[in-house]
């Protein structure tokens, strides 16, 4: 993972060197990333049960690569540098990378011969068992909150119609797939319901479907010859011998490849009701399986997790729980944040503990702490599923870890992160794409926990978090690999804590106040990113502005009543997020590598005699610019031959960034949001919308919030036209006539439509087939509506809340995938109720006070 890390910064860096700057020739350059580039190929090469034997290699090359681009980038930010003494060092240190790279590639070298001396002399379809993924708990009575997921499984197994043959079962490490699958394997109704039953634990060794075909022969006692062991018609055969006659049940334990073609096609269904189980944390095995029949399991709630924890911390019966402890042990119980696995390890870990060792386990952040090297089953097996990862991804996976417990984690914010701190190559179009990419793979592998889905597509998530047992281990991880280190008390930063680590990351702002903290941070000069996600703060703290070669600076959560003009000197900056009560300075095109520019105040007033705030014109300068987040200031107009060709997001502007003038300097803008004051833009026609029309074809989401609308008094008179293929309208406080509606419905490739807050008003809204040709989701919220036909054949996904008028929808939802009604009229909501067991459409129907 960091030789990854490493070697892509170090290569942004290279970039950076233009022919002019004579201190590195370019022979010396392609050589670096010649090695670097072998680095690379082979720790994607090598084993993931070898990467840990080669860590210790890799971590003296990645020491040297930092300490290479830091005496580079160190070149760059300071003007009055020693010429001499810098080549000097250059030098030397150049010669350290090449005999570190030259060590790593021997020591590896070596490592994969032996892997291939140990390969050669086992057999094809050995029974692959390891100890870092083999968790099952022989405590099955210790199986608690399944009983639905159990009676599922049973459903789906003796369904007489049912022409499923491979049922999946999935969900997190440590969740209880094992434990709920072997518990139905040996319940006696299912031993004499098959007539052959094999429970096959594969591991991440079988990759190919004729891997797994060799392993089930192998457990019925065929032998094949050697020189039938890729012979794919003649297994086929066999297979279907063995098995054309039975009715079967195989439970393939453990299922790690993410491909719809290991499971084999070969296993014959002429007896029918013969089953296959494919038990595995890979989310969406069942779309890859071509079924739709999966049980998924879910966290136990707080109740079953209490009830677990006490059955496991007292397994003597005689043994009786007070009332002062049961207290104590709900909130450790509620801690575990539901996985099974945790709560046995920590019931198993309290067992025979006194009351003062409860009430101070309670009172820790996590009951449990995940590292690498603990010989915990739980420890192993999380350990293992990171070692599993692809090695270029870790680091995407580690990340998640800088942000604080129970931190909402949006999409878009960590993939602007990602980006800033250099973790994909370039910045080439699509590159977003590729980081989301990532993280869907990520949630996939059920390493990273979905939270709330994107309204563009099922198959994306808009925010996610990480369960505490992989953040525990992310948090270690990160520290020894000198990745990131967590400031959440003035002990965690004195300089042995600190020192040669990449990342610091702030839970707790109120550490900055003290000067000593400031002191030792001096110690950490070469820190790349400063991360302030603690709780947000009323009154100024001072910046570690000591910290000249930081990329990535995050401090929304910090308050400042004037900018830092200190910070125009951390010229290697690509991220910054900074909330500020006045300007940003003339001279920032100085910070001429930022990527990501969020600049707030800590109080948006605005006065009615007050115009626009523009941003300083120097902002047309810098050039770099990908994502701009400024509420309550206004792009200003362009000087001539000024153009922000990178830029393709601009959000919290009004009306007056949005005319041509501006508009036309932006060829690739693809996003925008704009923000009006309806007090003080009212004398405004809002023709801004046609503007987007006349300047670009392409546009992803366009975003109009009319603050504190007047209703009584139309604010947005008619809707001009739109890109013709934008994707994404989200309008609040327009108050507009659904006559209006007409330009918005004919758009061809609209797929998100979010109204808000009377963005349109009255009492009805009739659409017909020819509208919305495209259109995947709707949310309808504070609207007046009485009576919606909305008469369109499908629509994924529709949300309605907060309509407290609506008295009619019509019948065309039926083949809605989704449907959600939040606090509507109540006359309605009944309605809905009953549409939904007439349809049998999935539905949520929500109220206050219920949960439907």
């Amino acid at each position: 993972m960091g030789s990854y890390a490493a070697v892509i910064s170090l290569r942004r860096t290279l970039k950076r060197i233009s022919k002019s700057d004579d201190f590195l020739s370019q022979s010396d350059k392609n050589l670096i990333l010649d090695e670097m580039d072998s680095v690379l190929d082979k720790m994607a090469k090598l084993p993931s049960s070898k990467k840990v034997d080669a860590a210790a290699y890799e971590r003296r090359v990645i020491d040297a690569l930092l300490i290479l681009q830091d005496l580079i980038d160190s070149h760059f930010s300071n003007p009055d540098h020693d010429d001499i003494g810098f080549t000097l060092s250059l030098s030397q240190q150049l010669q350290i990378v090449k005999h570190e790279i030259t060590s790593f590639l021997t020591a590896t070298n070596e490592e994969e011969e032996q892997q291939q001396e140990q390969s050669c002399s086992s057999s094809r379809y050995s029974n692959f068992a390891s100890s870092y993924y083999n968790t099952w708990n022989q405590q099955q009575n210790l199986l608690v909150g399944l009983d639905d997921q159990i009676t599922a499984l049973q459903q789906l197994i003796f369904d007489p119609n049912s022409h499923d043959l491979v049922i999946p079962v999935v969900g997190m490490t440590g969740i209880g797939k094992t434990s709920l699958v072997q518990q139905f394997y040996n319940d006696p109704l299912v031993i004499q319901e098959f007539e052959t039953r094999l429970f096959l634990h594969i591991g991440p060794h079988y990759t190919r479907s004729e891997d797994i075909t060799l392993r089930v022969l192998d457990e019925l006692g065929f032998v094949i010859p050697s020189d039938k062991l890729d012979d794919k018609d003649y297994l086929e055969n066999q297979l279907s011998e063995a098995l054309s006659t039975q009715k079967y049940l195989i439970v393939l334990d453990d299922v790690w490849a993410d491909d719809y073609d290991l499971i084999p096609r070969d296993f014959p269904e002429k007896r029918k009701g013969s089953r296959i189980i494919a038990i595995s944390h890979i989310q969406r095995l069942y779309y890859l399986l071509h079924t739709t029949k999966v049980i998924i399991l879910p966290f136990l709630n707080n109740d079953d997790s209490w009830k677990l924890l006490r059955q496991t911390a007292f397994s003597n019966r005689e043994e009786k729980c007070s009332r002062e402890l049961e207290k104590i042990g709900k909130k450790i119980a509620k801690n575990c944040e539901g996985l099974p696995a945790a709560i046995i390890q920590v019931g198993e870990n309290l067992r025979g503990k006194s009351f003062e060792e409860w009430k101070t386990l309670s009172e820790k952040e996590d009951p449990l702490v995940i590292t690498g090297y603990d010989d915990a089953p739980l420890s192993k097996a999380l350990f293992f599923s990171y070692m599993m990862l692809q090695w270029d991804i870790k680091l995407f996976f580690l990340y998640m870890g800088v942000f604080p417990k129970y931190y909402g984690i949006f999409r878009s914010k960590l993939i602007k992160l990602w980006l800033s701190e250099g973790f994909l190559l370039d910045t080439y179009p699509g590159v977003e794409e590729t980081a989301g990419y990532i993280l869907d793979l990520l949630i996939r592998q059920s390493v990273i926990l979905s939270e709330k889905y994107a309204s563009v597509t099922f198959s994306r998530y808009k925010s996610c978090r990480l369960h505490f047992t992989f953040r525990s281990l992310c948090v270690s991880e990160a520290k020894s690999e000198k990745f990131f280190h967590i400031l959440k008390k003035y002990t965690d930063c004195t300089p042995e804590n600190i020192r040669i680590q990449q990342r610091l990351c702030l839970h707790n702002n109120v550490v900055l106040a003290f000067t000593q903290v400031h002191e030792w941070m001096e110690s950490v000069p070469n820190a790349r990113s400063l991360l302030c996600f603690g709780p947000k703060q009323q009154y100024p703290v001072l910046l570690p502005l000591c910290l000249r070669l930081l990329k990535v600076l995050d401090a929304l959560a910090l308050r400042f009543y004037e900018f830092p003009h200190q910070l125009l000197a951390l010229v290697h900056l690509t991220h910054l997020s900074i909330t500020c009560d006045r300007e940003l300075p003339n001279s920032i095109s100085t910070l001429s590598n930022l990527e990501v520019l969020i600049f707030t105040r800590h109080h948006n007033i605005k006065l009615s005699n007050n115009g626009p705030v523009y941003l300083p014109i120097d902002i047309w300068n810098v050039h770099k610019l990908r994502q701009l987040y400024c509420e309550g200031f206004d792009l200003p107009p362009p000087p001539d031959n000024s153009h922000l060709e990178n830029l393709l997001t601009v959000s919290g502007v009004s009306a007056h960034s949005c005319i041509t003038e501006v508009l036309s300097r932006i060829p690739n803008l693809n996003r925008i949001a704009v923000q009006i004051e309806s007090a003080h833009d009212s004398t405004e026609t809002f023709n801004f919308f046609g503007q987007f029309a006349s300047v670009y074809e392409e546009f992803e989401s366009f975003k109009c919030v009319v603050v504190n609308p007047n209703l009584s008094s139309q604010i947005i008179r008619s809707v001009p036209n739109f890109p013709m293929n934008i994707r994404k309208i989200s309008l609040s406080g327009c108050g507009l006539p659904w006559e209006n509606m007409e330009v918005i419905a004919s758009l061809p490739n609209l797929k998100v439509l979010k109204l808000r807050w009377y963005a349109f008003c009255g009492p009805l809204w009739k659409t017909n087939t020819q509208q919305f040709p495209r259109l995947q989701f709707l949310l309808l919220e504070n609207l007046d509506i009485e009576n919606l036909e909305f008469d369109i054949p499908y629509i994924r996904w529709v949300i309605v809340r907060h309509c407290y008028k609506l008295e009619n929808i019509s019948n065309q939802f039926k083949n809605t995938e989704l449907l959600e009604v939040d606090d509507c009229n109540p006359s309605f909501m009944k309605k809905m109720r009953e549409w939904r067991s007439v349809f049998r459409t999935k539905a949520k129907i929500r109220s206050s006070s219920t949960d439907l």
